[in-house]
């Protein structure tokens, strides 16, 4: 700071102005004088400023008028003290503070400084006209007092520049930093938008090549079909049977992948009727036993509390089962499944999911309902399950929130209204 500054360097500032015993000796010796003089030196510097706009406005208050008429007193007589220590040095920098404050630069101050001369050298003259050496002594001292008093403001108008800016400096540094967020989060708007943009048209040249797909493979796929269950009175052995069930299944399984995508593409406005989600657990964790059975998943369903909600039966189901499904092929050594039904806090349905399988990280987590995005081989994922769980869930007037860890597993938590 440089007020600590001015006051370790006070022994250096009178030598440099060569202020010294002698001449606070002379200072001291005319105060008697300033006494005899100091109204009309107050009134006469009083009607000074009353010249100047910036100075006449801050004096129309009668009341800053007597502080200012009293303050100028008390300062004319304080040049005769004689003494210059810390005290003084403080003094004199609230001078220049108080200036800085009502709005007026340092060449007031310094204007005031020679005014003061000005008034105070034909007072001395007058008071030592007979002793020429006396004279020029106490207008030394007079010159150098007041030249410390000047350079005390002129530090104090400096610190409080210095300050100024120091603290513009930090506003604008946090300002930068603000908009370097703001940027960096529109740029990741922007690049989820694009990301968006491209899913939706890569979505869109899905539901064409779908649409296509549907006409071109069912009608071979009915023939496959008809054929399956003609051939079926003419098998009589229990692995025929099979063989053929398990084709017959597998043509189910086509449909309803391309039915998923042409309802994904293509969604029908379906009617919403009050629903057990209970209900909707427990058929899709039975239709997914054998899948969790041959994974050696254990799952465990627990029902806490009411589940009708307002919705679509089969999308729940299909929404519980491409969670389950991402459950089980996390697990792939085996591992848990704990289904939860219960009520919130605000009423509303909650069914928490969790596993503990693989766990995602981060980077993965942040992006696990995005179109087309996944972490399997090639041909045993297609990055739309949570997409479509996403789609169904918002449809829903539903929430959903993910929470994983690498290695410990997964848990998805879904909040329903009630019905």
């Amino acid at each position: 700071m440089v007020l600590a500054m001015t006051k370790n360097s006070v022994p250096e500032k009178l030598a440099f102005l060569d202020l010294n015993h002698q001449d606070f000796e002379a200072l001291r010796s005319l105060r008697p004088v300033l006494e005899d003089h100091a109204d009309h030196f107050v009134a006469v510097f009083y009607r000074h400023l009353l010249s100047f706009d910036e100075t006449r406005e801050l004096l129309m208050d009668a009341e800053v008028k007597r502080r200012l008429l009293l303050k100028q007193r008390e300062y004319l007589l304080s040049l005769t003290d004689g003494v210059v220590d810390d005290a003084y040095v403080a003094d004199r920098l609230r001078i220049g503070y108080t200036h800085m404050r009502v709005g007026l630069g340092p060449g007031w101050y310094l204007g005031a400084y020679a005014l003061y001369m000005k008034l105070l050298v034909p007072i001395v003259l007058e008071s030592y006209r007979h002793e020429p050496a006396r004279l020029e002594h106490a207008l030394l001292a007079m010159y150098k007092i007041l030249m410390l008093d000047s350079q005390l403001a002129m530090e104090a108008y400096i610190e409080r520049r210095q300050q100024q800016l120091e603290y513009l400096n930090r506003e604008l540094g946090e300002a930068s930093r603000q908009l370097r967020q703001v940027y960096d989060q529109q740029s990741d708007e922007l690049r989820q938008t694009s990301q968006r943009a491209q899913a939706a048209e890569e979505l869109a040249s899905v539901a064409t090549l779908v649409a296509g797909l549907a006409h071109e493979i069912g009608t071979p796929m009915g023939v496959i079909q008809g054929h399956a269950e003609l051939l079926e009175s003419s098998v009589h052995d229990e692995r025929g049977r099979w063989r053929l069930q398990t084709i017959r299944d597998q043509i189910d399984r086509i449909a309803n992948i391309i039915q998923t995508l042409l309802n994904m593409a293509r969604p029908e406005a379906r009617e919403h009727i009050p629903v057990d989600l209970e209900a909707v657990l427990h058929r899709s964790l039975a239709f997914l036993s054998e899948k969790f059975r041959s994974r050696g998943v254990e799952v465990q369903l627990s029902i806490e509390g009411p589940t009708q909600t307002i919705g679509d039966a089969e999308k729940l189901q299909q929404l519980f089962l491409n969670l389950f499904i991402n459950a089980a092929d996390a697990m792939p050594e085996g591992g848990d499944l704990t289904v939860r039904a219960f009520p919130t806090a605000n009423q509303r349905i909650a069914i928490e999911v969790t596993d503990t399988g693989q766990g995602m990280p981060d980077d993965v987590r942040a992006r696990a309902f995005e179109p087309f995005f996944t972490t399997k081989e090639a041909g045993h994922g297609s990055g739309l399950g949570l997409m479509v769980v996403e789609g169904i869930v918002r449809d829903h007037g539903a929430q959903i929130a993910v929470e994983s860890t690498p290695g410990k597993g997964t848990r998805f938590v879904l909040t329903f209204p009630p019905a």
